[in-house]
This record gives C-alpha cells, sequence and structure tokens, in this order.
C-alpha cells in the first residue's frame, strides 16, 4: 500500500506539472495573439492602452496592470484548525476558512488572489471612496464563495446573506462566520430566475423576510443576467447599491450599464480592464473587458 501510494503522489505531481507546461503553452499562444491584434488596431481607449503596453513585458495574467506586482503569495501563512480540520488565514483578525481539498499552497494561490482582485486600482474592486459598505447595511452576497467581501465588513453589516450551493464552501463558510451566526444567514442554493431544489429568485428569497437588502454583490460566473431577471422587484428598491461584475461575457459591461440606466440606477465602472482567462477559447478580440459596475439609486 505504501508503494500504491508512493506512484499515485508521483503521478498526481507529474500530471500537475503536464496541466501547467500545457497551460503556460496556451497563455502564451493567447498573449501573441492579443498582441497582434493591437499592432493592427489602436487601442480604443486609455484603460486598454496601458494594459496593452503593460502585457508587452509581461506574461498574460487576469490583471495587466503594476498593481498586482505587490501581492506575493508566497507570503501568506495557512493555518491549520484541529477542531474541524479546515485551513485557514487570518484576515483583518478573523478567521477565513477555506474548502476540505485545498492544501497549503492552493489557500496561499486562492487567498493571494483574494487580495489582488480587491485591491484599490483593480477592475474587480467591489467597493471605491464613493461607493462603500454603511453602517447597518443589509448585505446579499450573491456568489459568495469563500466569503472574503462580507468576513471583510461582518462588524459594520447588520445581517448578510450567503449564497453557495456547494457543499464544501458551504461548511468553510461556516466556520467562518460561526462568530456572527446570529446576524449571517447561509442559503444553499444557487440565485437565477426561477425557483425550484437547486434554485432560488431573490424576489421570492425575500418575499417572506423581515428584512430588506440595501447591497446587493452579484459575481455568479456569468449568471448575472439571470440573477438580475429574477429580482424585478428588489431592483425598485429606494436605496439600494449593487456591485455587479461585467468580465465574464463580452457584451456585459455595455448591456447591463443600459439596463440599470433603465432602471433608474446612477452608475461608474471600476478602473482598468481585465482579462477573462478561465476559459482561453471564448476569449475573442476586443480580449479586453471592463470588471464591474457600481450602481445607485
Amino acid at each position: 500500500m505504501k508503494v500504491t501510494s508512493f506512484l499515485q503522489t508521483i503521478q498526481y505531481k507529474v500530471d500537475c506539472e503536464l496541466r501547467n507546461i500545457k497551460r503556460k503553452k496556451a497563455l502564451n499562444k493567447k498573449k501573441d495573439r492579443i498582441l497582434s491584434y493591437y499592432k493592427k488596431h489602436i487601442p480604443e481607449n486609455r484603460e486598454v492602452e496601458d494594459a496593452v503596453n503593460y502585457l508587452r513585458n509581461a506574461s498574460l495574467k487576469t490583471f495587466c496592470s503594476p498593481f498586482a506586482e505587490a501581492y506575493k503569495w508566497e507570503n501568506i501563512e495557512v493555518l491549520l484548525d484541529s477542531s474541524n480540520g479546515l485551513r485557514y488565514v487570518m484576515h483583518q483578525g478573523k478567521r477565513l476558512y477555506f474548502v476540505r481539498s485545498f492544501n497549503d499552497r492552493t489557500v496561499k494561490y486562492c487567498y493571494n488572489g483574494l487580495l489582488t482582485e480587491q485591491d484599490e486600482d483593480s477592475p474587480h474592486c467591489y467597493l471605491s471612496d464613493k461607493f462603500k459598505i454603511a453602517k447597518d447595511d443589509v448585505l446579499m452576497d450573491v456568489g459568495s464563495a469563500e466569503g472574503i467581501f462580507s468576513l471583510t465588513h461582518i462588524e459594520t453589516l447588520k445581517h448578510v446573506v450567503l449564497f453557495e450551493r456547494d457543499p464544501q464552501w458551504v461548511e468553510a463558510l461556516e466556520a467562518t462566520f460561526a462568530p456572527w451566526k446570529d446576524k449571517v444567514t447561509i442559503i444553499r442554493k444557487y440565485v437565477s430566475d426561477c425557483d425550484d431544489e437547486e434554485n432560488v429568485t431573490i424576489d421570492s428569497f425575500l418575499s417572506d423576510k423581515p428584512y430588506t437588502p440595501t447591497f446587493i454583490k452579484i459575481d455568479v460566473e456569468g449568471a448575472e443576467r439571470r440573477v438580475l431577471n429574477g429580482m424585478q422587484k428588489t431592483i425598485k428598491l429606494p436605496d439600494l447599491k449593487l456591485a455587479l461584475c461585467t468580465y465574464h461575457q463580452q457584451e456585459d459591461f455595455k448591456n447591463f450599464a443600459s439596463y440599470l440606466s433603465e432602471k433608474g440606477f446612477k452608475w461608474n465602472a471600476s478602473k482598468g480592464v481585465m482579462l477573462f482567462l478561465n476559459d482561453l477559447e471564448s476569449l475573442k478580440a476586443p480580449y479586453f473587458r471592463k470588471g464591474l459596475i457600481r450602481a445607485t439609486k
């Protein structure tokens, strides 16, 4: 058994290395295509121009901007909670837990990415100097995953609703928010435009709740339109703030900006542009996308 286990470990490491090599080749190929495209097409604005200029001397990354260089995954300390077997990091003095399947290295990569994307200069940063979580806000965290956004502001918020379908992440969320369980609700469903065993709309969820959301963060891997379709009543609420991701689909920013304007929102885009590298094959010209919209009534 020991020999078998050793061989399996070696095979796993070999497979990982082969996947990394394949991924690097794919990224280099895509970088060449992006730079080739912008040799023939003058960048449409300064943000895209800056990203292209940065990319010429850097590897292809989600954020083609100097701010990302400040974050080093190697410097992150990962701790193990012996009471539940989950790994965690200390985030602003609070424990942020990760799924059971993550090893130390994966936790470091993940947490480093979370810090990077919420840098004030990041296209993925949910907040800004003028768009903030206010005292006693009721937050609906749609697409919560590890819950770092809610955890960051948990002491300011009056109540938080976390939507997460994955049982592994639910376990981690329950551990992270145990100290604040009286003001946190975890819903084990996807947020969508229908109601069934796996999905719930925001409108139907709120129909019998004693609280009213004042801030909704929506980051759901390309299902943002379905979430919006399922909150036709909620979107009419006065004083509602929305942080809406717009980088999963090429036309999301234009379409969502128009939609929110029609619904009476004033909105601003986050800084800069970014690349959605989860599916390289679907990443087509003009490649760069706006990260998110911050909208208020």
